[in-house]
């Protein structure tokens, strides 16, 4: 089970289950490719170290995958308490970049495969 002290915006004073907040999260979104709900999605913690993890939500409608980072707020980072306005629809849909090719999915796949050690020794491997 994936336990993380998390502290959006008020202090826990057990850890929280990474998926189970994810899951509670997830039921106020909507699929991005068919618009349906989110609250059944599989998630699938792939990495997790410290306050960070990268985690792939997956649509039990139609199956598309998405990747998220996930970084918590730990009681050490007191400048970080300023949040981002929350992006638009129109801001989260942006064709400033080109979408993930599956080429690209499977290229993650393999470097995370056989990757036991942390995000930074991840990155250092590009």
């Amino acid at each position: 089970m994936n336990r993380t002290p998390v502290r959006p915006g008020r202090a826990y004073t057990e850890p929280v289950d990474l998926v189970e907040l994810l899951r509670s999260q997830a039921k106020r979104y909507k699929c991005v490719q068919c618009g349906e709900s989110m609250a059944d999605c599989r998630i699938n913690v792939l990495a997790q170290q410290g306050n960070r993890a990268l985690v792939r939500v997956t649509c039990t409608a139609c199956n598309d995958e998405n990747l998220l980072q996930i970084i918590f707020q730990t009681e050490g980072d007191p400048g970080r308490t300023a949040r981002r306005p929350r992006p638009t629809p129109a801001e989260e849909h942006s064709t400033e970049a080109p979408p993930i090719t599956t080429d690209e999915i499977l290229e993650l796949h393999e470097l995370l495969d056989g990757h036991a050690a942390g995000f930074k020794e991840l990155l250092a491997r590009r």
